[in-house]
């Protein structure tokens, strides 16, 4: 499965679960597509994930509230703690607004398990607290 691939399946259980939100692609430099859900807001459409397929990995970035998602909430994800540049793995960023993931081609991960959609759903929820 390629990383393009991967993208494609996260989205689609983004926009199965999240309707509201929409999609906004940017090419960056090197000509790699960059994917940024927001929900449309009038003050600002602040982007809730980043999302860029590299050659070897899907690298999501997730924008949330201050500290309203802790280790407890990633621990039942079945992915390894602290990203190391070889392995589908997750991190909280170290000012914790902020979770970082890491989806190798290697290693397929199941967007759609329960677990995973419950964390998007409570991420979702800081997320809108930060743009509202």
């Amino acid at each position: 499965m390629t990383s393009e691939e991967l993208r494609g399946e996260f989205i689609g259980v983004l926009k199965k679960e999240f309707p509201l939100i929409r999609v906004r692609e940017t090419t960056l430099k090197s000509g790699n597509i960059r994917i940024s859900p927001y929900v449309p807001n009038n003050k600002k459409n602040k982007r809730w994930m980043q999302i860029d397929a590299n050659p070897e990995y899907l690298s999501i970035a997730m924008d949330h509230s201050f500290n309203d998602i802790k280790l407890e909430d990633i621990n039942n994800l079945n992915l390894l703690y602290g990203l190391n540049g070889s392995h589908s793995a997750i991190q909280l960023q170290k000012n914790n607004d902020a979770v970082n993931i890491s989806i190798f081609t290697t290693e397929p991960y199941d967007f759609s398990s329960n677990e995973f959609v419950n964390f998007l759903h409570k991420h979702y929820q800081s997320y809108l607290k930060f743009v509202e």
